[in-house]
């Protein structure tokens, strides 16, 4: 084990676990794989022993509730999914009840959505009772609420809820387990002489090419390919956390730590985000975006000022004062990432107008800005 990474593994004390669909339900039998959640169980034990805290993110509950429902591949139609996500969800959380019982721990179940993270007071209030459940050593066992789900209020798939479940509890590492060793520099599957990436200094442009085309996954089973687990890290390295994929076939978590497993190191950036800089950057969905020209984005980029309504040439979709809005250029590309001064609708009436038309169309109770420097991130 190299001294940096060591370095890096000792020094984590909070730590999310995120499990795919691949590893957790058995494809060809159907159902939980219960005898891998018994050794995830003992491992995670045996990180907790070591004085780590450890939070599950999981997949599997549409993946078991379609061996129960007797599906051979994921429903199309979005009622099918949630209700296979509803059936299966009860017998994954009891084979993880069961078998953390064994090795005397208690788990919780916690199951989100986009609100959870958007509403600034939720999203306050579920790291509270995460870190409550932490301090009593109960291991969360987090997963997208995807019996009621819909695209409005999606995070996603279950990578990018690891990392917003990182970003959130400001964790030291992400794990993410898959079913390959970790990156590799060409496709495996298809390049019998590809190479294992130990360690990943940066996600750059090029790193991220080696996942492949946005989009692309799967099985009968799992939502997420490699690209979006990169995606992911990125997000998460990007506040300065570090991030490690390995093969949840051959590695348990505790053998990351102190059993120098095969897999690929991220590491995060120097410069460290706080809390309300990573919600603003990463966590939540925007509700809806603006786009400035290329005075307002020079202005934003350059002198870090706010956002006024007179750089904004067009509004997409309906947001409210206080909504998270992106920031996107002519060629929308993203800009910045902000919190709303007002809505949308009113936003329409003011169009590029300069501070002194806005308040006498609309008064003097408006703010000068869309989206004030504070509340402002930009990219």
């Amino acid at each position: 084990m190299s001294e940096l990474r060591k370095n890096i593994l000792d020094e984590a004390r909070r730590v999310v676990v995120k499990i795919g669909s691949r590893i957790l339900v058995d494809s060809e039998r159907g159902g939980v794989r219960t005898r891998y959640i018994q050794k995830l169980a003992d491992s995670v034990a045996r990180l907790m022993d070591a004085g780590k805290e450890v939070v599950i993110v999981t997949s599997g509950a549409v993946g078991t509730g379609m061996a129960e429902l007797g599906y051979a591949q994921k429903p199309t139609v979005l009622a099918e999914k949630q209700a296979c996500a509803a059936v299966g969800q009860i017998d994954l959380m009891y084979a993880y009840r069961e078998m953390f019982r064994w090795v005397q721990l208690s788990v919780g179940q916690i199951l989100l959505s986009a609100e959870d993270f958007r509403d600034r007071a939720r999203y306050k209030n579920l790291q509270n009772t995460i870190k409550a459940m932490l301090a009593r050593k109960i291991v969360p066992i987090i997963n997208e609420n995807d019996s009621l789900a819909v695209a409005e209020i999606k995070v996603g798939d279950n990578d990018k809820l690891s990392s917003d479940v990182a970003l959130f509890l400001d964790a030291d590492l992400l794990l993410i387990f898959t079913d390959e060793d970790g990156l590799f520099d060409d496709n495996p599957k298809k390049n019998p002489n590809a190479r294992l990436l130990n360690f990943v200094p940066e996600i750059t442009p090029a790193i991220l090419a080696l996942a492949g085309k946005p989009g692309e996954a799967g099985s009968a089973v799992s939502t997420g390919g490699m690209r979006s687990k990169l995606e992911a890290i990125r997000n998460v390295t990007k506040s300065g956390a570090n991030a490690f994929l390995a093969s949840g076939m051959k590695v348990l978590p505790h053998q990351v730590f102190f059993e120098n497993a095969t897999g690929t190191l991220f590491a995060g950036s120097k410069k460290k985000l706080n809390s309300r800089q990573r919600w603003l950057s990463f966590i939540t969905t925007p509700r809806g975006s603006v786009i400035v020209d290329e005075g307002g984005v020079k202005a934003l980029r350059e002198n870090h000022s706010s956002l006024l309504p007179v750089g904004v040439i067009a509004v997409q979709k309906h947001f409210d004062k206080g909504d998270l809005i992106e920031v996107q250029d002519e060629k929308k590309n993203p800009v910045a990432r902000g919190v709303a001064g007002f809505d949308s609708e009113t936003l329409k009436l003011v169009l590029r107008k300069k501070t002194a038309q806005v308040h006498e169309i609309l008064g003097k109770n408006v703010p000068d800005e869309l989206i004030h420097k504070n509340d402002l991130v930009v990219f």
